[in-house]
């Protein structure tokens, strides 16, 4: 049997300015299905968007969905303080970078992020610098993670892809063959978890993974030999 892993964003579907238009194509949703369907494949989507969010966009039965970097979709909780915290971080930067041309916070409700894709080089600089002193005297309780012109801020009570793929492999048997497809930081401690597995960076950017694949039509090609070969 196969594990197969997938990031969605910039792997699966091209990434876009929001992440509000980004769309699966219905080919590689027809590729999902039937490797879903297949007895030799266990299929899940770890994601950085919400658990509802990534299963709406999708729409294949039979994936099991993990939102939040795999943290939402196993029925954990925050605690109340972290809860607490997290409005007031949100609201301090939400005040501190509402002057910045381009950049926007996306709520999360359990983490958010700060977009800064169409922002100024200059500016990019000053937000940074503006998000780490307000999160500095909450670093020990939330973290930064630096996506593709996104940073994270994240309760550290939220696993790591990592951490949510070593809980999964952990429910299957030792026999399992394990494969990651992603193309982001955050992907970066799921192929350090697959210590015997087929770790795969999709796109540019120095990676602990063992392959490459150029793009999300490279993906799809993959996906296609898998259904082809072994599905």
């Amino acid at each position: 049997m196969t594990a197969l892993f997938l990031d969605f964003d910039g792997t699966l579907a091209p990434l876009q300015s929001r992440p509000d238009q980004v769309s699966l194509d219905g080919s590689v949703r027809r590729l999902l299905s039937a490797l879903a369907r297949s007895p030799r494949f266990r299929v899940w989507i770890i994601s950085g968007r919400r658990q509802a969010d990534v299963r709406a966009r999708v729409g294949v039965p039979g994936i099991r969905y993990l939102g939040l970097h795999g943290w939402e979709g196993r029925g954990a909780a925050l605690a109340e303080e972290t809860q607490r915290c997290l409005r007031a971080l949100w609201s301090r930067c939400s005040t501190s970078l509402e002057d910045v041309p381009g950049l926007w916070i996306e709520d999360k409700e359990h983490a958010f992020a700060v977009h800064y894709r169409d922002v100024a080089a200059p500016d990019v600089a000053r937000a940074r610098a503006t998000v780490d002193g307000v999160l500095a005297p909450c670093s020990s309780r939330f973290r930064i993670e630096n996506g593709k012109s996104v940073w994270e801020i994240l309760p550290r009570e939220l696993e790591n892809k990592g951490t949510a793929v070593t809980r999964e492999l952990a429910a299957l048997p030792a026999s399992v063959v394990a494969v990651y497809l992603g193309d982001d930081q955050t992907d970066e401690p799921a192929f350090a978890a697959l210590h015997s597995g087929i770790a795969v960076r999709v796109g540019p950017g120095a990676s602990q993974a063992q392959y490459r694949l150029g793009d999300v039509a490279q993906v799809a090609t993959f996906l296609q030999r898998l259904r082809t070969e072994i599905a």
